[in-house]
């Protein structure tokens, strides 16, 4: 029963390690600043609201 409950545990932090290193790389390839550079926010509102 022990060797059940230690290899699920130890899956369960092998798959937090990875996760945490794809997240780590997808932050920094995503720069926030980056999105209003590529498309600028707009200064008049042309919303279709009457």
């Amino acid at each position: 029963m022990w060797l059940m409950y230690t290899t699920v545990i130890g899956y369960m932090v092998i798959l937090l390690f990875v996760g945490l290193f794809i997240m780590h790389f997808l932050k920094k390839g995503m720069v926030a600043e980056d999105a209003s550079t590529i498309d600028p926010i707009p200064e008049q509102d042309h919303s279709l609201d009457l």
